[in-house]
């Protein structure tokens, strides 16, 4: 079912306004009454959305993420589409620490690892498809488990990197792909 157009331009006008106000202000100063005047979005607008700013930064920014890590099938080696993928994310993540960081260390931090679990779940599953689909590969069958632990391991990785000053997107992703070799498996 589509989303009313006027939901999808009221979240992005608040998504906008938010991130527009993150370069001036940190995150916990930012109120709802303030998103919504800089966004020109009632308050119960803004609620029919989000029950609170932080549950709406987690959609914001898993929408973010998922929107990133999209992978369209590609002629070039699936390993460096996916590692292609892996920088883009790395590079928002570094662009948005200024609200990573302190929703990881709230109430909500529980609830974004989850929110970003999810998504990755779903991009491992594609993943897995598109491997699969390949001549010569062989996914073992217990999809399952390969799911949560790679998904586990990505969400462990976007996290540390959002805690990290690190601005080396490219090395850090080599660096899990590395790890990710040793044992993927996807033969």
């Amino acid at each position: 079912m589509a989303e009313d157009p006027r939901q999808v331009r009221t979240r992005e006008a608040l998504t906008r306004v938010l991130l527009e106000l993150l370069e001036a202000k940190t995150f916990v100063s930012i109120s709802v009454s303030q998103l919504c005047a800089a966004a020109n979005v009632h308050r119960t607008t803004f609620y029919k959305h989000a029950g609170s700013i932080e549950e709406f930064a987690v959609d914001v920014i898993t929408r973010e993420l998922d929107a990133i890590a999209t992978v369209t099938a590609s002629d070039r080696d699936q390993l460096t589409v996916y590692g292609d993928a892996m920088v883009e994310v790395l590079e928002h993540v570094a662009g948005e620490r200024a609200i990573y960081r302190p929703l990881l260390f709230s109430k909500w931090g529980s609830a974004l690892r989850a929110a970003i679990d999810a998504r990755m779940q779903g991009r491992v599953r594609i993943a897995l498809d598109v491997f699969a689909a390949q001549d010569g590969v062989q996914v073992p069958p217990h999809r399952d488990e390969i799911v949560a632990f790679v998904s586990g391991g990505l969400v462990g990785t976007i996290v540390a990197w959002a805690m990290s000053d690190d601005t080396d997107a490219v090395g850090w992703a080599a660096r899990v792909q590395a790890l990710i070799r040793a044992w993927w498996t996807v033969s």
